[in-house]
């Protein structure tokens, strides 16, 4: 919990008939002091150290300044063979390697569930491999746009070289990550344990390349929910970490505790939770009584003893912390992990169990904890030295266009450098790689999204080939390009990266690339018959069986792909580029024309004896006018195109005008 305790007293959980007595008045005694420290010095103590709350202990876990994330791209993700009602809303990238996934799910309905992505070292560079994950669990305070890990800690940095995807939910402020008996409030559905064991797992393993290998970890609640989920699910996870949890959740005052914090945060009846105190479902969600679904699992719990530490600012009693709620807290945590371990012991579950000689409640420690946890993470998936972290040096061409580029914060490496395509090498650092074409002077550097598609493309061995500079902005509607040997890479927060071969950006460049009518690139060069077809903002380039690049401007563009292109729309490939007439336009295709006026739209007229006869009337500009519905069929055996004033069948190979 990052909140307060109660000041009711305790029982030991570990009690013998011959002294029960007095093993309930000192587990009462100890329990005591935290909590009462916990609620009373706050009232007493500067209106600083109360993080902002009259009477309770504040939000001071809660970060004051919240930094702007600005997503570079959005992309839709369609999974198959997941949970009846579960899908992806979308994806939002905040760089190549960290994915904000919004997921509809059936067990919390509303708004999508946001789950924070961190990609694997390598997730680019071996695109045909899975990845272990590891879970972090957010603390009481979690907010719901974004995980503390990320906003209070390195956990970004620090995973950027190791080889698992870091999985965290965003959002369950006072949940405990369970299923609550009953909504917390009105329009707040709180089922946090469904949607984390039943329904997040087939996402990641469907959409993320996420193996069955999974650590499941936690601070303050969610160190608590951790070791819970670990104990109910042991066949989901292998390793359960705890840091800072409450891992004793019935002993006497504890329950009341745990109400005050969810009440006083965020205004939550903890009773709603898990029923009544006492009831079965209280029991249910005491790690301490379920140690031996642990067995086949590493657990590694910590927390510290209150005592200012390290990152902790000094009170006025020497060695007390200036925050008295952190002080609190920590002491709570340590006396309930403690009662966790002795229980493990008698019940023989081995624990890694690491207790500081100091330090407090937050944040800094929990960070501290992570790293520390790796090492056993690490050797509980099996993992070799190389997925456990990078030993690496840029050097050659690569280090000198790391030196150029140190202030796009490439990072530091986190690979040494590897075979690339025609005996080129690639670099991966924590935000970006740099790639090296045999033989020539200079190696380039990639990062963000751009880098990202280039990635996913397959970098050097994909048709763009290697780069041939770096970024270039200043681009309209904030845009940014990167050259490459066959093409260009094109990013703008609107339409994502997008890669376009160089005959197109050529043919689009006559009429003045992204600044002109067509806009950008929104989609992906797709091959079609024996030519190929990208879409922009307004319009599609498309490519024929010749290798000439037609741009098709607007709705006739759009007609185009929406009746099947090259391949289904019985026009084949444009012989011209748009034409203006008299009150619209046209485009010419193979077998017929695409027809457009303002107040008509667009319409498919095909080459025969319809156009003909229309044609004998003067096309458009006669008394038919502009075509306002497709060449169709009809049931008396042929065909017909309605006008703006008549229309014309083709039935049984004689022709019928029907002017108006």
């Amino acid at each position: 919990m990052s909140n307060a305790a109660n000041t009711r007293t305790g029982k030991s959980p570990a009690r013998r008939p011959s002294s029960r007595g007095a093993s309930w008045r000192v587990g009462a005694a100890i329990l005591a002091v935290p909590l009462s420290v916990a609620l009373a010095l706050p009232l007493a103590a500067p209106a600083a150290a109360q993080g902002g709350s009259l009477g309770g202990l504040g939000n001071y876990l809660d970060p004051d300044d919240v930094p702007e994330r600005p997503t570079q791209e959005t992309t839709d993700q369609d999974l198959p063979d997941l949970p009846d009602g579960v899908d992806v809303d979308r994806v939002e990238w905040l760089s190549d390697r960290w994915a904000n996934v919004y997921i509809n799910t059936p067990s919390m309905p509303g708004e999508p569930v946001l789950v924070q992505i961190l990609l694997a070292r390598d997730w680019y560079s071996q695109p045909d491999r899975d990845f272990p994950s590891v879970w972090a669990l957010d603390g009481l305070r979690a907010r719901d746009d974004e995980s503390g890990w990320t906003l209070s800690t390195n956990i970004q940095q620090f995973y950027a070289d190791k080889n698992v995807n870091v999985i965290m939910p965003v959002g369950g402020a006072s949940s405990f990550y369970t299923d609550w008996e009953e909504d917390p409030e009105e329009g707040t559905t709180y089922n946090w344990e469904t949607f984390l064991t039943q329904e997040l797992p087939a996402v990641l393993r469907q959409g993320w390349r996420t193996t069955e290998q999974r650590a499941i970890t936690g601070i303050s609640m969610g160190g608590t929910a951790a070791v819970n989920l670990a104990q109910r699910h042991p066949e989901l996870f292998q390793f359960v970490g705890s840091f800072s949890g409450y891992l004793d959740t019935t002993s006497p005052g504890v329950p009341q505790a745990i109400n005050f914090a969810t009440n006083e945060g965020d205004g939550y009846d903890a009773q709603r939770m898990w029923g009544s105190y006492g009831s079965e479902r209280w029991d249910e969600n005491d790690p301490k009584q379920h140690v031996d679904q642990l067995k086949d699992m590493t657990v590694y719990v910590s927390a510290g003893n209150g005592n200012a530490g390290p990152y902790d600012e000094q009170g006025a009693i020497p060695g007390y912390p200036a925050n008295p709620a952190a002080f609190g807290l920590e002491a709570m945590s340590r006396m309930t992990t403690q009662t966790f371990a002795n229980a493990a012991n008698r019940a023989d579950v081995d624990v890694v169990t690491k207790y500081r000689s100091s330090g407090t409640h937050d944040w800094p420690y929990w960070q501290y904890e992570m790293t520390q946890a790796w090492p056993y993470i690490a050797q509980t998936f099996g993992l070799s030295d190389e997925d456990r972290g990078a030993n690496c040096a840029a050097v050659g061409r690569i280090a000198e266009a790391e030196k150029r580029q140190r202030s796009q914060n490439l990072g530091t490496c986190t690979t040494n450098e590897y075979d690339a395509a025609n005996g080129g090498k690639v670099q991966d650092f924590r935000n970006g790689r740099i790639y090296w074409k045999k033989d020539a002077e200079k190696a380039w550097a990639s990062w963000g999204r751009i880098g990202a598609r280039y990635s996913e493309m397959g970098g050097a061995g994909s048709w763009l080939g290697y780069p041939t500079g770096e970024e270039q902005t200043g681009l309209k509607d904030g845009g940014i390009l990167q050259r490459f040997e066959n093409g260009i890479i094109y990013w703008t927060p609107q339409t994502g990266a997008v890669a376009v071969k160089n005959d197109i950006v050529d043919a689009w460049g006559a009429t003045k690339w992204e600044s002109g009518a067509f806009g950008y690139p929104v989609s992906a060069v797709e091959t079609v018959k024996d030519g190929a077809i990208q879409q922009f903002q307004n319009g599609v380039a498309v490519r024929d069986k010749d290798g000439d690049v037609r741009m098709i401007e607007g709705q006739i563009g759009s007609k185009y792909v929406e009746a099947g292109g090259p391949d289904d729309s019985g026009l084949g490939f444009p012989t011209s580029e748009e034409i203006k007439i008299k009150g619209g336009a046209f485009t010419q295709f193979e077998h017929g024309n695409i027809y457009w006026s303002a107040s008509t739209g667009a319409h498919i007229i095909r080459y025969g004896s319809i156009f003909d006869a229309w044609g004998e009337e003067k096309w458009e500009q006669g008394r038919y006018g502009f075509p306002v519905e497709d060449q169709q069929s009809i049931d008396a055996g042929g065909e017909v195109v309605k006008f703006q004033n008549g229309e014309i069948r083709e039935v049984n190979g004689n022709i019928e005008k029907d002017p108006r």
